[in-house]
């Protein structure tokens, strides 16, 4: 009789062990990061937020390795705060560098609970997941630094998370008694969003605008590199819409931002700038990244041509 009753409890014991374990309570569930020259932007999810009395963040360490040198660690701290259904999720921007050189990149990110006492304690922690684990970024360009806008060229946009949002540019020199210069620039358009479904905080979408270098001949006034609005050379970048809101609509009421740093060699005189943005899916055509050749639609001019912005003169 005493081998049986060891027998059953045996056989309960295993059972229990292969049950499912109940879903973990406060929890971050993923965390995903890209990494630019100049900023980063780190996307954090988490669910079932339910102890009460207790304040949640969500902290991050982001290492960028150079192939010499020392590894670059960034540290920071996201606050959160749960959805009614004890859910999170934000998109985070910051600024850094700007880098030189080549870099790999990891990082971590856990759930840390922090009662009334101040008294702290790591929930869980994940890997996060990179756009690229490696980066190259070039030596910065010398110069000078500056923005136009907000311009709202494009009017109320209601934005969903993959669509093509693209930034472009023109300049032209003021004067056509400059001499020949080579004008390099490195720029950006930022597109803030809000959330007027709920699902988050909102936050911005960066259109990254790379480094170019023009070859600007001796007297030259035209506008470069190109003045035609719908032109594949006025597009200068162009990237899909992040998820800022949960799964819901994300609205831009207030247009966008323009921000270059802007060289020449040699000093050659004041530039006229101006920009433009586009959401061809938030006006009803095709969903369209307008720097791609290879699309039809690109060359639609309801669909990549854009307005450009007021026209500012480089300080």
């Amino acid at each position: 009789m005493h081998r049986k009753h060891v027998f059953v409890l045996l056989v309960l014991t295993g059972l229990l062990a292969l049950a499912p374990s109940p879903a973990r309570a406060n929890n971050i569930d993923s965390a995903s990061a890209s990494v630019l020259c100049n900023s980063y932007s780190i996307t954090v999810s988490a669910s079932q937020l339910t102890d009460t009395g207790v304040t949640f963040s969500i902290s991050y360490t982001l290492t960028l390795t150079p192939t010499s040198g020392s590894p670059i660690i960034i540290t920071d701290s996201i606050p959160v705060t749960p959805d009614s259904s004890f859910n999170f999720n934000t998109t985070v921007m910051k600024s850094l560098g700007p880098l030189t050189g080549d870099f790999t990149v990891s990082g971590n990110a856990s759930l840390v609970e922090t009662d009334a006492n101040n008294n702290s304690v790591v929930e869980n922690t994940v890997d996060i997941g990179f756009s690229t684990s490696t980066f190259s970024c070039g030596t910065p360009p010398t110069g000078k630094t500056f923005s136009i806008g907000p311009s709202s060229m494009e009017g109320n946009l209601f934005i969903h998370a993959g669509d093509w949002v693209n930034g472009g540019y023109s300049f032209n020199f003021v004067s056509n008694s400059h001499p020949a210069t080579n004008y390099t620039v490195t720029a950006t358009v930022t597109v803030p969003v809000t959330c007027p479904q709920g699902g988050g905080s909102g936050g911005n979408i960066v259109v990254s605008l790379g480094t170019d270098t023009y070859g600007v001949p001796a007297g030259n006034t035209s506008w470069l590199p190109t003045g035609d609005a719908n032109s594949i050379l006025s597009w200068q970048g162009a990237t899909q819409a992040p998820d800022l809101c949960n799964g819901n609509v994300m609205n831009n009421q207030h247009g966008a931002i323009f921000t270059t740093t802007v060289s020449q060699d040699p000093p050659a005189g004041l530039v006229n700038w101006r920009f433009k943005y586009r959401d061809p899916a938030a006006k009803g055509k095709p969903n369209t990244n307008c720097t791609d050749a290879s699309d039809p639609n690109r060359n639609r001019a309801d669909v990549c041509g854009a307005s450009w912005s007021q026209t500012v003169r480089d300080p």
